[in-house]
């Protein structure tokens, strides 16, 4: 099974007041971006595009719905309360009986159904905080990976969170703001999340685009796929998962060189590869290349990626295909960089339990307790610990 990245945007609210319902702005229209000049996108195999919601249209509400939040926004009762706070009040109150659905909600469908995945949230929020006149952030978080799986499709969950700006306030001479204040709203917080870095209004739209094609892969419909990942790939031309998802929907189509193509063209540019390189090696094995598929290996294993946590996704990826051993040499590789992350011993612990290894299993559980630093991971570590002393 091949691991398709599946946005998990979580919300959050800042405002200023404005007056009555409105259209969303033409802020969220981005300059056209260009695709990489020597890598083109043929639609020969994929026929006509189909109808594709416009940035504006994900973002839009309806009349009742825009009437229904600038009645609680306008409200005279809440007028002390700072903007950013009536919005977060507000979506609080609306999203108490919200249920999780993986599936990916433009911002009136996910109201009116009360329900969708967070990047649905993360979008009803960002609709709402317009309307509201109030500037968003975007932050990626590295958290617990959450993987689901459909067919033979394995989605994991990437962690952004929505950052609400307060109105930016006048400074006295010589007065230097370093971080510009605001609420951060995550539904579903994780005592382990880290930040990772800001992320761009254009990254975050392109998300949407990419949940929605990774949805179509997993119900094979590759020509939806292709259309909605050249949306993505106009946002952020430069996108690993989303060039990555591209070769797969080209090789599943039957273009197996444009699949090698696209591969080999981000394998040379992007400066995230790993997926890339695991990926292509399916591709060779399929077509029993075994000397390149061989070479490969060999390329994953003298890569040297600066952060520890593309080496810990990387594990991640591997474990839920299945390839425990690669998982293992992965993690592996997340502990030479940063030898104090819990994680990285957790999922070693992991793919050798999978392996049958259970004295290997119970040393990384070891590691992974000793340089864990909250009490919650340590008693989840003792209680697996325990369970795996009770199978003897």
């Amino acid at each position: 099974m091949r691991t398709i990245w599946l946005a998990c945007m979580l919300f959050a609210g800042v405002l200023t007041g404005c007056a009555g319902p409105q259209h969303l702005s033409d802020k969220y229209i981005p300059e056209a971006a260009v695709e990489f000049p020597d890598l083109e996108f043929e639609a020969d195999l994929f026929g006509d595009r189909p109808d594709i919601p416009a940035i504006t249209d994900i973002y839009r509400l309806s009349e009742d719905q825009q009437h229904a939040f600038q009645a609680y926004f306008d409200d005279a009762g809440r007028q002390d309360v700072p903007a950013h706070q009536r919005v977060y009040d507000y979506l609080e109150s609306i999203t108490m009986n919200f249920g999780y659905h993986g599936d990916t909600y433009a911002a009136e469908e996910a109201l009116r159904e009360s329900s969708g995945n967070c990047l649905s949230l993360a979008i009803l929020t960002t609709a709402l905080a317009e309307l509201a006149g109030v500037e968003t952030g975007y932050q990626l978080i590295d958290s617990s990976p959450v993987f689901e799986s459909q067919g033979n499709v394995v989605f994991r969950g990437q962690h952004v969170r929505t950052k609400l700006y307060e109105p930016e306030r006048e400074t006295v001479d010589g007065e230097y703001v370093m971080r510009r204040a605001g609420l951060l709203v995550d539904y579903f917080p994780s005592s382990g999340d880290r930040f990772v870095s800001n992320i761009s209004e254009a990254e975050y739209q392109a998300m949407y685009y990419n949940n929605l094609a990774s949805e179509a892969i997993s119900r094979q419909d590759y020509g939806t796929a292709f259309w909605l990942l050249r949306e993505a790939l106009k946002l952020t031309p430069d996108d690993d998962g989303a060039i990555n998802s591209m070769a797969i929907v080209y090789r599943r189509a039957g273009d197996a060189g444009k699949a090698e193509e696209i591969y080999r063209y981000g394998i040379d540019h992007l400066p995230n590869k790993v997926s890339l390189l695991r990926n292509y090696r399916v591709l060779l094995m399929g077509q029993q290349r075994f000397a390149e598929a061989e070479d490969i290996n060999v390329a994953l294993a003298e890569l040297d990626e600066a952060s520890p946590f593309d080496w810990l996704h990387a594990g991640h990826d591997a474990y839920a295909d299945g390839d425990f051993r690669e998982a293992i040499s992965f993690y592996q590789k997340a502990v030479e960089i940063a030898p104090y992350l819990h994680e990285s011993y957790a999922g070693m612990a992991k793919a050798h339990y999978q392996l049958g290894n259970r004295v290997s299993a119970k040393r990384e559980l070891l590691n992974a307790q000793k340089f864990s630093y909250r009490k919650s991971f340590q008693s989840l570590y003792q209680a697996k610990l325990v369970a795996l002393a009770s199978e003897h």
